[in-house]
């Protein structure tokens, strides 16, 4: 419910004055019976309520004794009562109450007599009205030179925020109530922008009949106080207009200007600040009539939201507003905004085309009668909604032909006008259809329901069909799938019934080419129910994709093969000559590759007489397979020659090795290792081990594992603490070396790989160290994943 405490302007206590006699109306220009028509058109009032209420603002009523009281005296179910009382400009008038729906308007309370206030020139105002003329005040200066509605909104809002304003609202209508310029401005403007809150349809009756200025303290629906300035008629005999204009009639036509100052509390209670805030909104008001008489550009006429509004239109969309001759006849339009849609038949962009001109942008609207549709849609409000036809627009003294749609609606005080150029939608489809024929690309749709089918153009050449027949029923797909591939479909079938989310599945399809991968995206669509009415999805030929990835699969294994053939070739060229004869002992030494070259890896042994008259004996695994192994491998081998020509022990070639493991300018070097020395005088092999497994000593038909469980594995710790173990040997006793290639098992036979093992050095004794060694292979099956190397030593007589 809107109240107004006021309904003049300046009123305030101490203002009043005694009550004046009633004189004669001087609205009486104004027929009763259009006064009543307007009531009965904009507010929704019957006949006999508009007659009342006409009746009552023209002042043709008895005038009651000075300080009567006003009495209600309408309709009180379901309306809302207009109630013109003493001070309103006929002192002490009996008002009669007229019953006004209460969707049509809200409660207006002009004030009671005591605060009325005398009109500026001395005469009775109209009745309802009251000329507003007040002193001028702090801060009028730099309203009167705001140069737009904007910038006049904000600089009112920093002059009345001190009292707890929190939002200033301008607007300038006309008689109809079409916005035709706007500003804003405070916190609270945002929520307030479209004028929801702002009761113009309770001051525009008002307006519509008022000759003089007023100013009303209204309550609005959510508790808000507003002070809200309404402008006389601009087309009323002696209404206020801007120096330098016409007669009525003759300036930009009938508008009302509104200035509304809003608190979310109470407004400033005190006299003096209360008369201030109405001589600056009064000032205000004048500033804004004389910016509608100026005619501002049209960034000052629609509402902010209207440009967004033009974005979100999925088609060429744009806002045009009128340019006009001296005859006030329409010569032209200007583009005030565009979509990003936007685009003109000579590949204007939107950003060239917004702030033109029409005829400059569009020129052929003028040739194919455009312009003049425009111009009766604008004038009558009829809409405009024309069907492809044919349009030419001049270029390069030619014409380009082009079939173009249209349509325009009246916005306010100009055209929301969308258009749609129909070769252009047509080059749009054949680019469609290149990228379907591109990327092998196709789509299909079957409706489930009705049982019709639609296919693009490029499903009929992936299965190789006729393009001019019919698409296939849903049913008959699998005919095309082969065989082998049927299974797929069906689980997809299932997934598709059972989930609701889209699938991907890829099969062979039969065609006149031979065989084709296709890949398959399915979704099913659903009513709001739940069942399903309509398949669709989109199919990929990659038969060239497959045949490109066979093809590089294939590249890949050859070089890969030729990379493990030659790393494995590195490999055995970089192990040493087998010396079978040895100072004191007879060696059979075997190194395995592994059967499949990818597990190329790198063991490595040694046995060599030294210098000194001792044999060096070692044998060891490089971690991981490959060439990075073999290098490894290859570099561990040959720190171990070279630093067994120092003399030193077992324990501190290992030292060294770790060393080299260590700190290698490689990825880090991790290995195992079993480094010995056979004295051939004295019959002892003293050793060392680094984490590689332990060797076997076969002595008087027993088989028994040494025990050195010092050490680390290479390459894992600065401080591995290898440390020498000293076995005396006899003729005939024998000591087995090897690497993990040759007990390592599947998971079945990994448990008992000890007693195998040493099974296998007890049933191998009995006959020569190469017989021997090849029980052990026999017997225990080395796996063929990995490499093997195996060295049995003899000791002679």
């Amino acid at each position: 419910m809107v109240r107004c405490d006021s309904g003049i302007a300046g009123s305030r206590p101490e203002e009043s004055g005694p009550p004046q006699a009633a004189g004669p109306t001087t609205g009486a220009a104004m027929n009763a019976a259009r006064v009543a028509e307007l009531l009965v058109k904009h507010l929704g009032c019957d006949e006999a309520q508009a007659r009342a209420c006409a009746s009552g603002l023209l002042g043709t009523w008895t005038v009651p004794p000075p300080g009567e009281a006003v009495r209600d005296a309408g309709l009180r179910e379901g309306s809302l009562r207009t109630q013109v009382v003493a001070g309103a400009g006929i002192p002490g008038a009996r008002v009669p109450s007229v019953g006004v729906p209460a969707a049509a308007v809200a409660r207006l309370s002009l004030p009671a007599p005591e605060r009325s206030v005398a009109s500026g020139n001395g005469s009775a105002a109209a009745a309802g009205t009251v000329p507003h003329r007040t002193a001028p005040c702090d801060g009028a200066v730099e309203l009167t030179t705001a140069r737009s509605p904007v910038e006049l909104a904000q600089r009112l809002y920093e002059r009345a925020s001190s009292t707890g304003a929190t939002a200033v609202l301008l607007a300038v209508l006309d008689m109809e109530g079409v916005l035709r310029m706007s500003g804003v401005a405070g916190p609270a403007a945002q929520a307030v922008s479209d004028w929801s809150q702002v009761p113009l349809r309770c001051v525009l009756p008002l307006a519509r009949m008022a000759e003089a200025d007023q100013q009303v303290w209204l309550d609005d629906e959510v508790g808000n106080r507003v002070l809200t300035w309404v402008s006389a008629r601009s087309d009323a005999p002696g209404a206020p207009r801007p120096v330098g204009a016409g007669e009525p009639g003759t300036g930009p036509g009938a508008v009302v200007c509104v200035v509304s100052v809003i608190w979310s509390g109470p407004p400033p209670r005190a006299a003096a600040a209360r008369g201030r805030l109405e001589a600056l909104t009064d000032c205000a008001g004048q500033r804004l009539r004389g910016l509608a008489a100026l005619g501002l550009p049209d960034d000052d006429v629609r509402a902010a939201w209207l440009g967004a509004v033009i974005d979100a239109i999925p088609v060429p969309a744009a806002l045009l507003f009128p340019v006009r001759g001296p005859l006030g006849r329409v010569v032209e339009f200007t583009i005030d905004h565009c979509n990003a849609h936007a685009t003109g038949l000579l590949g204007r962009t939107p950003e060239q085309i917004t702030g033109s001109r029409l005829l400059d942008a569009f020129p052929g609207m003028i040739l194919s009668g455009i312009f003049d549709a425009y111009v009766t849609v604008l004038e009558t409000g009829v809409p405009l909604d024309r069907g492809p036809f044919p349009y030419e627009e001049p270029l390069h003294g030619g014409l380009r032909p082009a079939v173009l749609s249209v349509r325009a609606q009246r916005l306010g005080g100009g055209l929301l006008v969308s258009w749609q150029f129909h070769d252009e939608q047509a080059r749009m489809t054949a680019r469609v259809d290149d990228a379907e024929r591109l990327a092998d690309l196709g789509w299909a749709e079957w409706n489930l329901v009705t049982g019709a089918a639609t296919w693009s153009r490029r499903m009929y050449d992936i299965l190789g069909l006729d393009p001019s027949g019919t698409p296939l029923p849903l049913g008959a797909l699998s005919g095309y799938v082969t065989e082998e591939d049927l299974p797929t479909v069906v689980r997809a079938v299932q997934s598709l019934s059972r989930d609701r989310g889209p699938v991907w599945f890829e099969v062979r399809t039969h065609a006149a080419g031979g065989p084709r991968h296709v890949s398959v995206n399915a979704e099913l669509l659903r009513d709001s129910l739940g069942n399903p009415v309509a398949l669709r999805g989109v199919v990929q030929d990659v038969s060239r994709v497959r045949r490109v990835e066979a093809a590089l699969a294939e590249s890949r294994r050859e070089a890969e093969h030729r990379q493990l053939r030659m790393a494995e070739e590195l490999q055995l060229a970089l192990l040493p000559r087998v010396h079978t004869d040895l100072p004191g002992l007879r060696a059979a030494i075997r190194y395995q590759p592994a059967e499949n070259c990818a597990r190329v890896g790198g063991d490595w042994f040694e046995a060599t007489p030294l210098p000194d008259g001792r044999v060096l004996i070692a044998i060891g695994d490089v971690l991981g397979h490959g060439l990075q192994a073999a290098a490894g491998m290859a570099q561990l081998r040959n720190a171990l020659l070279g630093i067994a020509y120092t003399g030193a022990d077992s324990a501190r070639i290992l030292d060294c090795l770790n060393l080299v493991a260590f700190h290698g300018h490689d990825e880090s070097l991790t290995a195992t290792a079993v480094v010995g020395h056979f004295d051939p005088r004295r019959r002892t092999l003293s050793w060392a081990r680094a984490g590689h497994p332990p060797p076997v000593l076969v002595q008087g038909g027993r088989a028994t594992e040494l025990i050195n469980d010092d050490g680390t594995t290479l390459g894992a710790s600065l401080e591995p603490g290898y440390a020498c173990k000293t076995l005396c040997l006899g003729p005939g006793d024998r000591v087995i070396l090897y690497t993990d290639g040759l007990v390592e098992r599947r998971a079945d036979r990994a448990g008992d790989r000890e007693d195998l093992l040493l099974s296998a050095a007890r049933q191998g004794a009995p006959g020569t160290p190469e017989e021997h060694l090849q029980t052990l292979l026999s017997v225990l099956h080395t796996n063929p994943e990995d490499d093997t190397c195996v060295i049995v030593l003899h000791v002679g007589s």
